[in-house]
Order: C-alpha cells, then structure tokens, then sequence
C-alpha cells in the first residue's frame, strides 16, 4: 500500500486574529510562490478575520484543485472557478511547478458542503489538458467529463468583450479555505491600481492585475492561490480577477489578482468558453 503525505500550500492561512488561544501549526511550503510566511497572526490586527463561513451553494462556481506529479509524493492545493462544464480557470504557477516535475495530474472538487460529501463532484485532470500562458500567471484546466449542473454546481460568467470597466470602488468577493474543509469568504473594494502600487511596499499593480483593499472589508487570512475575485452588477455574478499576490493576512497589504478581462482572447482560444459582446 503507498502513502501519500498532502502538504497544504498556496495561501491557505490557518488562524484568526480572533482566537485566543493560538498554537502554531507545522507548515511544509512545497512552492513559494508569491507566499510570504510570516509569524502568526496578532490580536492586536483587528482586520484579520478567517472569513465569513459559505452556505451550500452560495458559491457553485468555486472548485478546489488537488495537483500531484509522479515525482513527488505531495499534494499542492489550489483553486479555481469553473466556467464552462469542462473548463476551470485558474492561476498557473501551481500547475506549472508540477508539471516541471512530469506527468502532472490531480482532481477538481466542486460543490463542497461544510463536510457534506453528497452534492460534492469530483472530477479529474491530466498535463493534456491543462494550458498555460506563456508570459502570465493564469491557465485552464480541461476537466475529463462535463460537470452535472445542480443547485451546488454551476460556471460563473466572465467579463463580455464590450466591458471596459476598471471595477474601482466595487466590492469583490473572494473565496478561501480552511484546514476544516470549509469555505469562508471575505468581501473588499476593489482599489485603483495606482493606489494598489502606493499601499503595497513590494508589489507594482501592473496592467495585468486587479487589486483589493484590506482596509475595506478586512484581511481574509484564509485565501488562496487561484481562487476568483467575484463583483456584482445588474445581470449578477462576474469573474474579475484570479487570486495570485498574497502576503499575510497580519500585514494588511492589497491583494493583487489577475485581471481576467485582459485576457479574454487568450481564455477563447484555451477553453470552450463563447464570450458575450
């Protein structure tokens, strides 16, 4: 029988500033990428928060990415947003990593319910499907059968080619992980990206990014890499931005994402997804 140690990585954060009784848990990082690991989060840091716990299928569009090589007897832990009911879009560095080492494989879990494995779709993927860009961090994954769409399970729309928005003062919604197995969530405004650039002491808000301010709805401490920044308007939901830049949450820095709206060519030519107008 072969046994299989799973490392957590990618931006899954383990504490609360609200919890009084903190003990340091062991973390082995596989990758590092964009993490920067830092002491346990203080009391005193009133905007570190783990989030706001999910209802079932407040979030159908949320899938967790289990990522493994035939090097490595580890698991990375990622995320991303299905799309369409074969695609998933996500970040790439955690994909591209396992790929260097051969033979990338894993499984997407959409659908999950507070430890309720019932309305939970499992589904795989292999390196043949997966697409990586080239020069920027964000990629698609081909899942090896369609989705059942269900009330737990379902693709989130993405910007329609006519959308020039910058989304600045709109609130975003991200979605994170915790050791439980639960989703929590935390909703920020979306910031200017000059201002994304003034706050953050070690990142520059480049075209490419989208960022959100931790003094506007508060540090999530349990994101992840992957995982979509979600906005509202009239028609609903939209898909703006992919979690890539995450410090800890203590420090309150931005969060920068990749701006999903620069790279609609590059998604139509990398999944089934048909953009609206």
């Amino acid at each position: 029988m072969q046994f299989y140690t799973v490392f957590l990585v990618f931006g899954i954060a383990v504490v609360s500033a609200a919890e009084s009784d903190v003990q340091e848990l062991p973390i082995t990082v596989v990758e590092n990428l964009h993490q920067q690991w830092q002491p346990l989060v203080e009391e005193s840091n009133n905007l570190s928060t783990d989030g706001y716990l999910a209802y079932p299928g407040q979030f159908p569009y949320h899938a967790h990415l289990y990522i493994n090589n035939d090097d490595h007897a580890s698991t990375t832990v990622s995320s991303g947003s299905l799309i369409t009911p074969n695609y998933i879009l996500t970040e790439a560095g955690a994909l591209r990593s396992n790929i260097a080492y051969g033979n990338m494989h894993g499984y997407a879990v959409l659908g999950v319910d507070r430890g309720n494995p019932e309305p939970e779709q499992r589904i795989n993927f292999n390196e043949a499907g997966t697409q990586l860009h080239p020069s920027y961090d964000i990629a698609t994954v081909r899942l090896e059968h369609p989705v059942t769409f269900t009330t737990f399970v379902r693709p989130i729309r993405l910007p329609r080619l006519s959308d020039s928005r910058t989304y600045e003062m709109m609130e975003g919604t991200n979605v994170g992980n915790s050791f439980d197995g639960t989703a929590r969530y935390l909703r920020n405004q979306v910031m200017s990206n000059y201002d994304c650039s003034e706050q953050h002491p070690y990142a520059v808000a480049y075209w490419f990014y989208i960022c959100t301010n931790a003094y506007v709805g508060g540090a999530l401490c349990t994101r992840t890499h992957g995982s979509g920044l979600v906005v509202e308007d009239e028609k609903g939901p939209i898909l703006v931005g992919i979690t890539n830049v995450i410090y800890w949450c203590a420090l309150n820095y931005p969060i920068l994402y990749i701006r999903v709206s620069e790279f609609r060519d590059w998604i139509s030519m990398n999944s089934n997804y048909v953009f609206d107008a």
